[in-house]
Order: C-alpha cells, then structure tokens, then sequence
C-alpha cells in the first residue's frame, strides 16, 4: 500500500450526518412531521449517498490493509516455522 492510500483514510470530512446522533434525530423529526421540501430531502438524499460511498470506500481501504498485514504475519509464521525445522535438523 502506497503512501498516498495510507494518507487518504486518514483524511476525514469536515463534517458527516452519521457522526452527529442529535442530527440523525432532528432530521428524522423534520422528514416524518413533513416539514422539509422535495428539494430539500433531494438535497439530503445525494449527501447520504455520498457519505455512504464515502464509508465503503475508507471501509474497503481498511479492509485492504487487514488483508495485506495478515498475509505478512502468515508469512513471516511460515518463516518462522521454517528456521525451527532448519535448526532442529
């Protein structure tokens, strides 16, 4: 993985609807009493859109990374499992 991959996941939004509960709330409140327009909820629809391709794509970077240090510790198990053959015989 190249630095410009490690540097991505680490670069967060400035601000995400999922983060903040209180607005999850305040939001559902508004859609449910019919209180937002259709091109608000519009609005509001390509943002959780967005977010949610946002999170897939730091989630497959994550999961990249377990992948890649579990083929490392498999490796370097084998290694190790070979240098104590190699020293028994």
């Amino acid at each position: 993985m190249n630095k410009a991959q490690k540097t991505e996941t680490a670069r967060m939004p400035e601000y995400r609807i999922s983060q903040s509960e209180s607005m999850q709330y305040k939001l559902l409140y508004q859609i449910r009493m019919g209180n937002m327009s259709a091109n608000e909820l519009d609005k509001l629809q390509f943002l959780c859109k967005q977010e949610l391709h946002q999170l897939r794509s730091e989630l497959d970077v994550m999961l990249q990374e377990l992948r890649d240090m579990n083929e490392q510790m498999q490796g370097n198990k084998e290694h190790m499992e070979k240098d104590k053959e190699s020293i028994a015989a």
